[in-house]
């Protein structure tokens, strides 16, 4: 394993103490003075050491040089180079160099490079810190532009126009809004303030209290406490259906979805649901038909405000009231005998739902969801087959009724 090797640090020697830069920069004569007399030692100490220890790097504070001591070093530096490259010739050739230099520094038509204001900047911070001085924030870790052209008036004036503008719209803004209130707002924020700034619009507008008292009872229902006796608190409300996790859709609504599923892949019945409601929303109201009356309810212009409603009415309106019940061998030799049967609140809708579901299979259509919106549409226009379906059913329990009272069936017989 080679030793190691230990470098001696002759940063007290060359480093500049707090005294030097203060005399720097109160007389810059004093200052160069004592900069080149300790250039000069340490030129003289770095020889003896590089031929002590070779391999050592040697360090020289060199102070930043004026426009004119720049000029004359470069055009000394051609003066060299041609004396040791080519004798007198060369002298000539570093003359006229340094002639070149001086007529571009009096002249300034051309600025230097992004490489050499790089080095000039690498100087200015390295002077900053060996003299113990931290640069500004717009050095170091950088600032925002709005801070800096607020600070500088001058740089604001030959700023931009865009910063110009974005600078006088945050300021007017600024001192528009009141102290500590947002410059922002969500969307559902910003049009909940909009709908109160307009009160009385909706007031106005029947269609809206309509909708609301359609909406209020199912969303916002809410039940009377129950006060008992010998309790020391109030009974707690009842959650609405809404709120239940596994009830929070509307009973229809999730009959219907459930009725559409095939193989179990209920998210799949769900987007179609969607996607029916949707359609019923965007579709154009429809024109009832007085021979198939819909039930008592909003006018027909604002079903499709609220399409749960919209279906709804239509389903209700087209579910059977009976069904017919075959019984066999009532009516004597084994004979079936018709019997008219009431259907329960679930039941009715079923079979609505049912008979509308087979009515759209026949619809040219290649989405199911647009099918079956546009049947719906039809039924609450009077133009599908499920209204002649009912009217059979309907017919067919009238004239069975009579049977009910032949075989003497009591209410608590079922079938």
């Amino acid at each position: 394993m080679p030793p190691r090797l230990t470098i001696p640090r002759f940063s007290s020697l060359l480093r500049q103490s707090h005294q030097q830069c203060a005399a720097s920069r109160s007389s810059p004569s004093a200052g160069e003075n004592a900069i080149r007399a300790l250039s000069t030692i340490t030129m003289r100490n770095a020889g003896d050491i590089l031929l002590r220890r070779p391999g050592f790097a040697v360090l020289a504070y060199r102070p930043r040089a004026s426009s004119s001591r720049l000029v004359s070093s470069k055009g000394d530096a051609g003066v060299g180079a041609g004396g040791k490259g080519k004798g007198k010739g060369g002298k000539g050739e570093g003359k006229g160099r340094g002639e070149e230099v001086v007529e571009r520094q009096e002249s300034g038509s051309e600025l230097g490079s992004v490489s050499e204001e790089a080095a000039e900047m690498a100087k200015i911070m390295e002077r900053r810190t060996e003299c113990g001085e931290v640069g500004g924030p717009e050095l170091l870790q950088g600032s925002m532009v709005g801070d800096i052209l607020k600070r500088d008036k001058e740089a604001l004036k030959n700023a931009p126009k865009v910063l110009q503008d974005q600078l006088a719209g945050s300021s007017s803004s600024s001192s528009s809004s009141p102290s500590g209130s947002r410059s922002f707002s969500t969307s559902a924020r910003l049009r909940q303030l909009k709908m109160q700034e307009m009160p009385s619009a909706a007031e106005n507008d029947a269609s809206i209290a309509v909708v609301r008292s359609m909406i209020n009872p199912a969303t916002e229902e809410k039940f009377e406490q129950v006060k008992r006796e010998g309790l020391k608190f109030d009974v707690p409300e009842t959650l609405p259906r809404s709120e239940h996790l596994k009830h929070r859709y509307d009973p229809l609504l999730d009959q219907f979805t459930k009725m559409l599923m095939r193989h179990g892949k209920l998210s799949v019945a769900q987007k179609q649901m969607d996607a029916i409601l949707h359609h019923l929303r965007s579709s154009p109201a429809p024109i009832p038909n007085p021979s198939f009356p819909l039930l008592p309810g909003p006018p027909a212009s604002q079903f499709p405000l609220n399409p749960i409603l919209y279906l709804t009415l239509v389903i209700d309106s087209v579910s059977p009231l009976l069904r017919i019940k075959q019984q066999p061998g009532a009516a004597g030799g084994g004979r079936s005998l018709p019997i008219p049967l009431p259907l329960a609140l679930r039941q009715r809708r079923r079979t609505a739902i049912k008979w509308i579901l087979d009515a759209s299979e026949k619809r040219r259509d290649a989405a199911l969801a647009t099918r079956v919106a546009q049947e719906i549409i039809a039924v609450a226009e009077g133009k599908s087959s499920a209204w002649e379906k009912r009217g059979i059913v309907h017919k067919q329990a009238t004239a069975a009724r009579a049977n009910i009272k032949a075989l003497g069936m009591k209410g608590r017989k079922k079938f």
